[in-house]
């Protein structure tokens, strides 16, 4: 199942019912540190989430967005993640109402990626784009 998710970069619809904090490993696969996270609100100032990156040894680069009990998408929340190589390249989406998390995404990167996507539903939109230094790793 990695393989099929490296080649496409995405895993639409999987609901896995463990708690985040636990499943760096499972999720991104072995050999991953997280080296660069972000809380992300929802329009309305609700905590919707936090953005989790990860790089290995060959520099391939994980991201997933975890999602809080707030903001699930059985309440009519959604969530988007969004990951390509700083300057422009393929670009890997995830995209859907998802209760545990959005991701995770996989991208070989040397160094920096450009990170973005949304918290959408009940409030209003909330978009978010990191495309900075603390992003190269």
């Amino acid at each position: 199942m990695v393989a099929a998710v490296a080649a496409t970069g995405a895993i639409a619809g999987v609901g896995v019912a463990v708690a985040p904090a636990a499943m760096a490993d499972s999720i991104c696969g072995s050999g991953y540190t997280q080296y660069w996270s972000k809380n992300i609100n929802a329009g309305d100032g609700t905590f919707a989430g936090t953005v989790k990156l990860f790089d290995s040894p060959n520099n391939s680069k994980c991201v997933y967005f975890t999602v809080s009990s707030g903001t699930k998408g059985s309440a009519g929340w959604g969530h988007s993640i969004n990951i390509e190589p700083r300057g422009g390249g393929t670009a890997h989406h995830d995209a859907g109402n998802y209760n545990s998390y959005a991701g995770p995404l996989w991208l070989s990167a040397p160094t920096c990626v450009h990170v973005w996507g949304s918290v959408y539903g009940p409030a209003p939109d909330k978009l978010f784009s990191y495309d900075d230094n603390s992003l190269c790793h």
